[in-house]
């Protein structure tokens, strides 16, 4: 493998910490698979190397990688994951010393959402509605800084004092229900790690060397599960890019980054500023729009090796509509000029901005995919299904339950639910105890007492069934129990696709058992893993005919040949919340995270990179001027051109021809 010489000093770097601060485009996957191949060659066992990401996208990109270079079977030995998939074995492997069985649930975000959800219908103190999700982002934010509930201080603000006052409500009631969150997968091992001398003891001695992906990313609870793992020695190597920090919203902390010579003394620091992505003009600008970051102690600037380019376009159009039209009308002259629609992308601050935008791409004919849009396993019914297979496998898992009590409807709706969880109180019986003695609810009709009764005795078949037969026939006769799978000719469109992606379930849980046979382990983690992948973007691959709309979140990782950066005003990037915060917001926004971001925007591009604005809006009947991103300024003039908009154009002959022509093709295809 060719390597330049920063790449090389890294990849050969001995024992002890190391930090590779990696600029964008700089090749540092490369970096940390040369160095996996260079420690196996000294003789580091597969085993003994943990290597941490931060998706599965990644860590699967990285074991593929891995796989040319040294073999499938050696790179399947690596513990290669994201810090989440790491949790989850750590969990397994210690749920006794957790009090975990191993009949464990994992939630994802929603299912997060609806215990506190569950817990604000039952707080007694609650003045008015509040927002479940600003409650949540509060307790997640607490639990990866390690903050205990007792350890709180007591807050001002009306979230903080709701979160505060459920969160040790929150935590008893994951432990009811025998279930974690996605944030229990580090916290929880760091807890266990902190607590047991020889728990940690063991783990240290199981990694001779410890690789972190992304470090910029982590938050303090991933810091801390770095620490305790890694062996006297400190053989940590950590690869991350400072200039890309944009998750400190979520806990990310940058200073884990910018001080790691004072987590691990002795570090040797090396820099990748080669940059093998983008021509020369996209990189000046990106350095000029960086170089006004107050936070920068390792100050990097990326050098091109692919040379000269276009210059950047800066574009300025009257208002908001206009700003889409002309993106749209770009698009189409690029594509008549040979650019695939694949290698074409259009980046945003917030999901609200790309409405207007879709509106205009419709119009155009242009094809287009949303990137992080709902992923198959976030649809209703396979979450719904899912849960029916949770509560058989865990009946402890009370929310699962609650979600599906009465879908399909069955007559145990929210009066019912009531009547049940009054007579479980009263009784001190689980939900799951009260159905199957339902008939001793008076309350209820004859009806619901029937339905409850004979949910209750389908759901307990199936934990039968998935102890003694088959996983994927038990999963389809449960889900045909209780309505889930109809056989109707008549059904609706919607109703068909919903049962094809049910049956896609069951087929993947026929796939699962073919490899792993009728093992009810198996099928846990096939759910956990589920759940993890709920956390991430939907990452499906273009088909080469789409053009990408996305975040600039959503967008970190990925690399298009032409960008188009809308919306550089102030107010959308920087976005109004560094200025003007809302009570729901969980953490201040930060001035220096959205330069960032503006730099992550920037080093998407490969070949040109568009910087779109309006002049003005209309804001309650009048129009308000806007100001020009800040971001803008001070970027050089000798890599930067004024684009004009060809709003006040007429279109072209050919280019009508084109726009009519995709629209009646469209049609056509909705017809049939």
């Amino acid at each position: 493998m060719r390597l330049n010489a920063q790449q090389r000093a890294a990849v050969e770097h001995g024992e002890g910490p190391l930090l590779v601060l990696a600029g964008a485009g700089s090749g540092k996957t490369r970096v940390i698979t040369a160095r996996i191949a260079q420690l196996l060659d000294r003789g580091v066992p597969a085993d003994a190397i943990l290597a941490v990401t931060f998706t599965n996208k990644a860590a699967n990109e990285m074991r593929e990688r891995l796989g040319d270079m040294i073999g499938r079977e050696t790179a399947k030995e690596i513990w290669l994951s994201t810090f989440h998939s790491f949790g989850v074995r750590f969990v397994r492997r210690e749920a006794k010393s957790l009090g975990l069985g191993t009949r464990f649930t994992i939630y994802d975000q929603g299912d997060s959402l609806g215990v506190v959800r569950q817990l604000l219908r039952s707080d007694a103190k609650a003045d008015r509605p509040l927002d479940a999700q600003a409650i949540l982002s509060r307790i997640s934010l607490w639990k990866n800084a390690m903050l205990e509930p007792e350890q709180l201080r007591p807050k001002q603000d009306e979230y903080d004092q709701a979160a505060a006052s459920i969160y040790a409500a929150y935590e008893s009631a994951l432990e009811q229900m025998h279930a974690v969150d996605f944030d229990d997968l580090v916290v929880k091992p760091v807890a266990l790690l902190r607590k047991r001398p020889g728990i940690r003891s063991h783990w240290r001695g199981r990694f001779a060397h410890i690789l972190v992906d992304e470090f910029q990313d982590t938050n303090a609870a991933q810091l801390d599960l770095v620490r305790l793992l890694a062996n006297e020695r400190g053989n940590v190597c950590v690869v991350g890019d400072d200039d890309q920090s944009i998750y400190g919203w979520r806990g990310a902390c940058v200073e884990n980054i910018l001080h790691f010579e004072q987590h691990f003394p002795g570090a040797v620091v090396t820099k990748l500023e080669q940059n093998y992505r983008s021509r020369t003009p996209i990189l000046n600008v990106a350095n000029a729009a960086i170089e006004g970051s107050r936070k920068r102690p390792y100050a990097k600037v990326l050098r091109p090796v692919r040379g000269a380019g276009p210059p950047v376009r800066i574009c300025a159009l009257s208002e908001p509509q206009e700003e889409a039209k002309f993106v749209a009308s770009e698009i189409r002259k690029l594509q008549r000029e040979g650019t695939d629609p694949g290698e074409i992308a259009v980046l945003y601050r917030s999901n609200t901005q790309a409405k207007l935008l879709e509106e205009e791409l419709r119009v155009a004919g242009i094809e287009y995919r949303v990137f992080g849009g709902t992923k198959f396993f976030d649809r209703k019914e396979i979450k719904d299904a899912i849960a029916y297979i949770r509560v058989a496998l865990n009946p402890r898992d009370e929310l699962s339950l609650r979600r599906i009590i009465n879908t399909p409807a069955r007559g145990l709706g929210a009066q019912s639910l009531g009547h049940l969880t009054e007579y479980g109180a009263a009784h001190r019986m689980s939900l799951l105890r009260t159905l199957e003695n339902a008939r001793s609810v008076e309350s209820l009709s004859a009806r619901a007492q029937a339905s409850a009764v004979r949910l209750a005795e389908a759901v307990e078949s199936a934990g039968k069934g998935f102890r003694a037969a088959g996983l994927a026939e038990t999963a389809a006769s449960l889900l045909r129990a209780v309505g889930m799978l109809q056989d109707d000719a008549a059904q609706s469109p919607d109703a068909k696709r919903r049962r094809a992606n049910i049956d896609f379930l069951t087929r993947s849980i026929e796939r699962l058992e073919a490899r792993s046979g009728a093992d009810r382990g198996a099928l846990f983690r096939l759910l956990h893993q589920i759940a993890l992948d709920s956390t991430e973007s939907d990452e499906r691959e273009a088909d080469g005919r789409q053009v990408t709309l996305s975040s600039l979140h959503s967008a970190k990782g990925l690399e298009f040949a032409v960008v188009f950066l809308i919306g550089c005003v102030e107010g959308v990037l920087p976005h109004a919340r560094t200025t003007d915060p809302k009570i729901t917001d969980a953490s201040l926004a930060d001035l220096e995270e959205e330069r960032r971001l503006f730099y992550v925007g920037v080093t998407r591009a490969r070949d040109l990179l568009y910087l779109t604005r309006h002049k003005d809006r209309v804001a309650r009947g009048r129009i308000v001027k806007i100001t020009p991103s800040r971001f803008l300024d001070g970027l050089p003039e000798a890599d930067t051109e004024g684009y004009q908009s060809s709003e006040s154009r007429e279109l072209g002959r050919q280019e009508v021809a084109d726009m009519a022509k995709a629209l009646l093709e469209r049609l056509g295809a909705t017809d049939a």
